[in-house]
């Protein structure tokens, strides 16, 4: 189950395909599920850490 600050994996896998595809030859990437869950976490932290500052830089 999912929990509420999870960011979809839907849009996670789409983005990092996106950006990936860009950087390979053919264009055709697939994405192991741990490397997407490693992405996702990795981006909810970088939001976390982004809102933490803009708190205390007010």
């Amino acid at each position: 189950m999912a929990e509420p600050d999870d960011l979809p994996k839907t849009i996670v896998r789409r983005v990092v395909k996106d950006k990936l595809s860009r950087c390979s030859e053919d264009g055709d990437i697939s994405i192991h599920k741990d490397a997407l869950l490693a992405f996702s976490e990795s981006a909810k932290i970088f939001i976390h850490y982004i809102s933490a500052r803009l708190r205390t830089a007010k």
